[in-house]
């Protein structure tokens, strides 16, 4: 009888033994705890469900962690919710809940060997410059000037590990020529040529003269990592929630509609100004 394949890893699970493994050692808790063991059974469930590695272990067994260790009700109710889901699925992080939100996915593109990236509208947080962050954050009228003063700081931060070229990360950015004609001074287009420049990136958008790409409907991420076993993901930041997209006919849909465009696009150093 031949052997049942090997199960295919959940970055999600990942994500979820990440942070029980964080809450443990905030805690003070060692793995070989006593009142661990008599939860999960033994240090090496322990270690399979801080590692990410599939396991047996049942939702119960994640909210009593989650006691032991003093984690927030919210982010209890989330680590069980998003637990129970199956192996390879989407999932939802509503905008407000902080298990899963943003940090979630800069987690993830931080592991990432390669980062695909579709836009539409706005020029890639990566590649902004602080007058363009500014004037996006000074735009949103729920933000006051110390909120707007932060994330502007926050999104320059973020941006250090792109132009450093710390680890192998390859990254594609791929702009509608919208992106290039709403509010992009001479400052941020120079910004993106720099980028296209560096040896770990490349920087190409779809001229309005081709007219709407095929299957191209909103932005999106498409990350893939260097383990043979961990699934490539999608990461969709929404108008109310982050979405995450983990089965693979989900992840090819995307993947062909980038495959699409090949032939349609131009590098930004092409952009007549």
């Amino acid at each position: 009888m031949a052997a049942n394949p090997p199960r295919q890893a959940s970055m999600r699970r990942k994500l979820i033994g990440r942070r029980l493994r964080l809450r443990r050692e905030q805690a003070g808790l060692p793995m070989r705890h006593e009142r661990i063991t008599a939860i999960v059974g033994s240090t090496r469930s322990l270690q399979r469900l801080e590692g990410g590695e599939a396991s047996s272990l049942t939702y119960p067994i994640i909210g009593a962690l989650c006691d032991l260790y003093k984690t927030p009700s919210e982010e209890k109710f989330e680590l069980q919710r998003l637990w129970e889901l199956k192996e390879a699925t989407t999932w939802t992080q509503p905008r407000g809940r902080s298990v899963f939100g943003y940090d979630a996915y800069q987690e993830l593109e931080l592991q990432a060997s390669e980062v695909q990236q579709y836009e539409s509208t706005w020029v890639p947080g990566k590649l902004q410059t602080r007058r363009y962050a500014r004037n996006i954050f000074t735009r949103n009228p729920n933000l006051d000037e110390e909120s707007i003063e932060q994330g502007v700081t926050n999104r320059l931060r973020d941006q250090s590990s792109f132009w450093e070229g710390t680890g192998e990360r390859r990254y594609h950015f791929l702009l509608s020529e919208a992106v290039l004609r709403y509010g992009c001074d001479a400052e941020q287009l120079d910004r993106m040529v720099e980028a296209d420049s560096l040896d770990h990136a490349t920087v190409r958008y779809l001229p309005f003269a081709g007219g709407p790409a095929p299957l191209l409907m909103l932005p999106f991420t498409l990350l893939s990592f260097p383990a043979e076993d961990d699934p490539d993901i999608v990461y969709v930041d929404a108008q109310n929630a982050f979405l995450y997209f983990e089965e693979v006919e989900s992840v090819q849909h995307y993947r062909m509609s980038l495959d699409t465009t090949e032939g349609l696009t131009r590098s930004i150093k092409e952009l007549k100004r």
